[in-house]
């Protein structure tokens, strides 16, 4: 068989890299609007065009072969150059820095509205690049004092713990790692039970805590929009629920940046229930 990069769709390319990025197949295909059959043809169209295996085909987590890894910056790279030099009247596209678990809430009503620029950062980094220029907008929970730059609140809800059994029993826990919500529920776990909080793991994902929790008897800690998403039940012997708001941070005040942020921050919050 003829490999040509002459065969390389667009469309295939995006949702390739956005696979890598998540290190999910599933999550990219919902992200496109594809069925998962859909996406798994499109990354065999890549890999054809390549005319090398660019991932490990496994179900529950897509991973990058060394052909892959070399190949992911150099394409990413070059579709940004692409879309950069097309000639359009419209704008840039509008570089957004969120994490991973308000990425998969957000982006599908985002890339409906716009063409995004997206990186996956902690909520730090993510400030952090709005402060340098480095991005336009930052999607982040109110968690903590982010001076130097205008906030939109675009989402309001609570941590709580979930299980995919509406009665679950009480026992050891997925949590977080050490963040003030967690100590939050830590302290008002021992008002509660005059104990230490029983824990079973500590994940630096709260995507991966709502995906196990989804696939499993696991009892996680998570925020409501996450819980959600994955159809989980709140459990009944867990401690008041700890509040969060969603932030929209951003630095720019222009006419124009502001016409198109907010389209953005009207459909997150109705991602949000605001």
């Amino acid at each position: 068989m003829t490999h040509s990069l002459r065969d390389l769709r667009i469309a295939d390319l995006q949702l390739f890299i956005t696979a890598a990025r998540l290190k999910n197949l599933g999550q990219a295909a919902t992200l496109h609007h594809l069925s998962q059959s859909a996406a798994s043809a499109a990354i065999l169209r890549v890999e054809s065009a390549f005319g090398q295996p660019l991932c490990e085909h496994e179900r529950r987590q897509f991973r990058l072969t060394e052909e892959g890894r070399s190949i992911l910056p150099r394409a990413e790279a070059w579709l940004k150059i692409l879309m950069e030099s097309v000639v359009s009247k419209d704008p840039l596209p509008l570089r957004l820095v969120t994490t991973h678990a308000l990425a998969r809430v957000s982006l599908p009503a985002v890339w409906a509205i716009e063409f995004v620029d997206l990186q996956l950062l902690r909520p730090d980094s993510a400030y952090s690049a709005v402060l340098r220029d480095e991005a336009d907008v930052a999607l982040v929970l109110d968690n903590a004092n982010w001076e130097g730059v205008a906030k939109a609140e675009v989402g309001q809800g609570f941590f709580q713990l979930y299980s995919r059994e509406k009665n679950a029993v009480k026992g050891p826990m997925l949590i977080p790692e050490d963040q003030i919500e967690v100590l939050i529920l830590q302290q008002r776990w021992r008002e509660q039970y005059g104990e230490p909080l029983p824990i079973k793991a500590r994940l630096r994902s709260w995507s991966l805590i709502a995906d196990l929790c989804a696939e499993s008897s696991e009892i996680g800690f998570l925020p409501d929009f996450l819980g959600r998403q994955c159809h989980l039940q709140a459990v009944p012997w867990q401690p008041a629920p700890s509040s969060y708001r969603v932030l929209a941070l951003y630095r720019h005040a222009s006419e124009p940046f502001l016409k198109r942020l907010q389209p953005l921050l009207a459909a997150w919050r109705s991602c949000f229930g605001h």
